[in-house]
């Protein structure tokens, strides 16, 4: 089967084609890999198809490898999972890395039955915790929680942190989220600290979304302080959070600080621009809506009368006299 998506087929080469092209495949293969370490993921993709252009009889499973995970980066799963499925094909090994990103673009896609497939396919010829194992756990774990079982995945992101001192970010983070979703509060809290007060150095550590996820347990345990000052924390670390932004305005307005409240709701709706247009749409009903309340408790009290008045106001009406017509 060939990559049709990717227009690639084998048929379709042009005439000399042949043994005397493999150096242009090669080239064009290492050129695309460079593309890729670099961002340019365009340009990666036009290099590695060329790669397989000029391979014989297309047959290029390094490259497919390379194309798919350029399409993976781009988020064009359709073509990556075509351009991996390819590589797996081909190889004349495990593959073990090729079945690895074909089973996270399987979980992007929602094929999760598939993915999980993939997954064991990914673990041939491994040993324990040794090379990628690690990373495979993690995906396993990622595909358990995107298929809304986050119980399990808990389990599948603690092994893949190991027995040791924990000290990679991603499960890490990921195995605190699931416990918050477990509503575990107490044990995400305490997790999350955790990763602000090893002595283990962690890569790629996110000090906001850290701090970001301790303020939501902080207040789904009521202490309102203790998730404002995370929140506020955020913020320090970079003014533009619009998710801080959002969840200060959320405590606020249950609070009834309703112009405090609007301001926080306000900054959330310029940081999310057109990309959030549903909380968008949300919050500026809720603004409308706040903004009604607050003119209504700012209206004039009614004037005060006179005693006198009152009094007159009070009194039945006197009957009007003969005027003697």
């Amino acid at each position: 089967m060939v990559l049709a998506s990717a227009g690639i087929a084998p048929a379709q080469a042009k005439k000399g084609v042949d043994a005397n092209t493999a150096g242009a495949s090669d080239k064009n293969y290492k050129a695309g890999i460079k593309m890729f370490e670099r961002g340019d993921y365009d340009g990666a993709i036009d290099a590695e198809l060329q790669a397989v252009y000029f391979a014989r009889n297309g047959y290029q499973p390094d490259a497919y490898y390379q194309l798919g995970l350029a399409y993976q980066a781009k988020k064009d799963y359709q073509k990556a999972y075509d351009a991996l499925s390819k590589s797996c094909t081909q190889a004349m090994s495990n593959a073990n890395e090729a079945h690895l990103a074909l089973a996270q673009v399987c979980t992007a896609m929602k094929k999760y039955d598939e993915a999980t497939k993939e997954e064991v396919k990914a673990f041939e010829g491994l040993h324990y915790m040794e090379g990628i194992y690690p990373k495979i756990l993690f995906q396993q774990a990622m595909n358990l929680d995107a298929s809304g079982n986050p119980e399990a995945a808990l389990g599948k992101f603690a092994e893949a942190l190991g027995r040791e001192k924990w000290k990679d970010w991603e499960p890490w983070i990921h195995y605190c989220e699931c416990l918050m979703k477990l509503k575990k509060w107490v044990e995400a809290y305490q997790s999350l600290d955790g990763m602000l007060t090893t002595t283990t150095t962690i890569k790629g550590l996110d000090f906001e979304r850290v701090h970001l996820d301790m303020g939501i347990c902080a207040l789904a345990k009521g202490n309102h302080q203790g998730a404002l000052d995370n929140w506020h924390k955020v913020l320090e670390y970079n003014p533009d959070n619009k998710e801080a932004h959002l969840q200060l305005a959320l405590l606020l307005d249950s609070e009834q600080h309703l112009s405090s409240a609007i301001a926080e709701y306000k900054y959330f709706m310029r940081m999310a621009g057109s990309t959030d247009d549903v909380r968008v749409k949300q919050v500026e009903t809720r603004i409308a809506l706040m903004e009604q309340m607050m003119h209504k408790e700012e209206a004039p009290p009614p004037v005060q009368t006179s005693p006198y008045l009152r009094k007159q106001q009070q009194e039945p009406p006197q009957p009007v006299g003969d005027p003697g017509f």
